[in-house]
């Protein structure tokens, strides 16, 4: 494997989202790894430490604030950027996931594709 290459973690239930995800940011030259579950999430960050986190909010056992949560509470991932993808387009929720260290929160169908990707290059370009 390229070590030069970045490391995005799509944290993804929707198998057609998570895909289109992978498949379009390996197209710009990034690695990723999918977790589908939060309990599954926080296994894979811990161990994998990637470079940038793209996390869904609605996730089975445990919810992405979960995930939030508990990788910010851990000093070598904490500093992992974090860009939230939800449908939940509640400010309240918003204001939760950004408070809770997530560094942008954009609702699924609102972006297209190519702007996530645009967002995960700003951060790991």
């Amino acid at each position: 494997m390229d070590t030069n290459k970045k490391k995005v973690m799509i944290v993804e239930d929707d198998e057609h989202i998570s895909k289109v995800y992978e498949i379009k940011l390996a197209k710009e030259g990034f690695v990723t790894s999918l977790a589908v579950d939060g309990d599954d999430a926080v296994a894979k960050i811990t161990s994998e430490k990637p470079d940038m986190i793209l996390l869904d909010l609605m996730i089975p056992k445990k919810d992405g604030f979960g995930v939030l949560e508990d990788i910010k509470k851990v000093p070598e991932l904490a500093s992992i950027p974090v860009i939230v993808l939800s449908n939940l387009g509640q400010q309240a929720d918003q204001d939760r996931a950004l408070g809770l260290g997530a560094n942008e929160y954009l609702v699924k169908v609102d972006y297209p594709i190519q702007e996530v990707v645009n967002r995960v290059k700003k951060y790991l370009g």
